[in-house]
């Protein structure tokens, strides 16, 4: 199966292992440290007839520490990758820049990689949070063009103790957030008469 990883990258040299539980999704949880969550998501969704492309998307700096963050995240999921699949990377980045022009040849780069009929997976923890938005975007495209449907959307937490740079244990999560990005389906396919009937249909969703 074509699966398909996008994964923004830290553009510092401060990526730490941690053992990250899971909030609500087991299926995704590893019990060894990660430096990355889709990686958690990846371990146990790897089949050996998976074709895997990896889209690693980091920022341009004058030193190499996007790069070295890509060989990490490849070397980390290679490590689980007992079934032998196929992995490929491709890295993308850019200048720190949230110009109309640079945010334009991101999402045509992202278009540029994607596959038809392929499972995406999807990392936000790292990199600027404007983008994600600009990811939301492409998966939709993918979804509705290129036939493709969504694995997991993850994003690692920590919380660090005030003034320090080390984190308060029992802080660290990982979380599906996969359910926030269905949302917009759903709002885009909901029909409705009036907007209170519309969010009351959105609301019965939430019921248990």
């Amino acid at each position: 199966m074509k699966k398909i990883i996008i994964a923004s990258l830290p553009s510092d040299d401060r990526l730490v292992k941690r053992l990250y539980p899971v909030d609500g999704n087991a299926t995704i949880q590893v019990d060894v440290p990660v430096y990355f969550a889709v990686n958690s998501a990846m371990a146990n969704n790897l089949q050996k007839d998976d074709d895997v492309k990896v889209i690693l998307v980091g920022t341009t700096r004058v030193d190499d520490c996007v790069q070295k963050n890509a060989q990490k995240f490849m070397d980390e999921l290679q490590e689980f990758n007992k079934v032998g699949a196929s992995i490929r990377p491709a890295v993308i980045t850019r200048p720190f820049d949230e110009s109309k022009t640079n945010f334009h040849e991101l999402y045509e780069a992202l278009l540029d990689q994607l596959e038809e009929d392929a499972e995406l997976y999807v990392d936000v923890t790292f990199g600027p949070k404007t983008p994600v938005l600009l990811i939301f975007s492409v998966l939709q495209f993918a979804e509705k063009f290129f036939h493709c449907s969504i694995g997991n959307i993850v994003y690692s937490k920590v919380i660090f103790k005030k003034g320090a740079s080390e984190v308060i244990p029992g802080s660290e999560m990982i979380y599906d957030i996969t359910p926030l990005y269905m949302l917009n389906s759903i709002t885009n396919t909901i029909e409705c008469s009036s907007s209170e009937k519309a969010v009351k249909a959105v609301k019965a969703l939430f019921e248990d």
